[in-house]
This record gives structure tokens, C-alpha cells and sequence, in this order.
């Protein structure tokens, strides 16, 4: 799923997350709170915080300021050990 793709994922799951937080606590004087929790919990768990820092990532990697250089991100390190038993076979 790409960013946008996942961004709008995100931001209808933060509208149900408002409607449903309103819906629970629809009784207690701080009903706008709640749903405002409700839907930021619910954004950042279906990925919109991870689509909004990737994008933000991508707009900083990609100014033009005269730099002519990749950005290369590791994200995973993989190290083999192998020893030498003495026996060969």
C-alpha cells in the first residue's frame, strides 16, 4: 500500500474513531476529549503517523539545493559467523 493509499486509510479510521469515541461518551461533560483521543489512537494504529513521517522524509530527501546525492536508509544487518571445525566434510 503506498502513502496515499494509506493516509486515506488513516484518516477514515480517525473519523470512525471520532464518531465512536463521541458515541461511547456521549454522556460525560468531556465527550470532545474522548473522541479526540479515540480518533488519534485509531490514525496512528491503521499507519497514518508512519505515512506522515515518510512523507515528510521523502520531501526532505528530495530538495533540490544543489546536492547530487542518494539517501541510502539500512534498516536490517544480517552477520554470518562461520567457524572452522577441523574436520573437513
Amino acid at each position: 500500500m503506498d502513502g496515499k493509499q494509506q493516509f486515506g486509510l488513516a484518516l477514515a479510521a480517525a473519523a470512525g474513531g471520532l464518531a465512536w469515541g463521541y458515541a461511547c461518551h456521549r454522556g460525560d461533560r468531556r465527550v470532545a476529549v474522548f473522541a479526540l483521543i479515540q480518533a488519534a489512537e485509531w490514525f496512528v494504529a491503521y499507519g497514518g503517523a508512519a505515512a506522515v513521517l515518510a512523507s515528510a522524509r521523502q520531501a526532505l530527501e528530495h530538495t533540490s539545493d544543489g546536492d547530487d546525492f542518494e539517501v541510502e536508509r539500512v534498516t536490517r544487518i544480517r552477520q554470518s559467523v562461520t567457524e572452522p571445525t577441523g574436520t573437513d566434510g
